[in-house]
């Protein structure tokens, strides 16, 4: 990839725009990646997130006028980090869920008794059988 900060010199919001698509771009990457279960490859998309988040930071402040013109691009990027944050999100769900049935402590107060109350149901970890 090319480096984020070697882009063209003159209009600024022009290269706002070109950063933005680039964090898009790698935005999708990272979807892909993690429904692809590459969880190796995330490292390297997010130093690319970093270089390009950096460079848009620099620009904004020489030129925070260059906003508005960029607010749908702006607002596209950001829907796509809030999904990726749900996917991850889930991610850690499950795996924290695999991690409880592999502990014996998935269901442990799924169970109720007689008068509503929650009841321990008794079992022993998978890693114990």
């Amino acid at each position: 990839m090319a480096d984020p900060a070697a882009g063209t010199v003159g209009d600024p919001v022009q290269r706002q725009r070109e950063l933005l698509e680039q964090l898009g771009q790698v935005l999708q990457e990272e979807l892909d990646t993690m429904l692809a279960g590459q969880p190796l490859q995330l490292s390297d998309l997010a130093a690319r997130k970093g270089a390009l988040c950096a460079e848009l930071e620099r620009l904004h402040a020489s030129d925070p006028a260059a906003a508005p013109q960029l607010r749908a691009l702006l607002q596209a990027v950001a829907e796509a980090n809030a999904r990726n944050g749900q996917v991850v999100a889930a991610m850690i769900r499950n795996t924290q869920g695999a991690l409880d049935i592999l502990r014996g402590a998935a269901g442990a107060a799924a169970t109720y008794g007689p008068h509503g109350e929650s009841a321990r149901a008794v079992s022993r970890p998978l890693g114990s059988a």
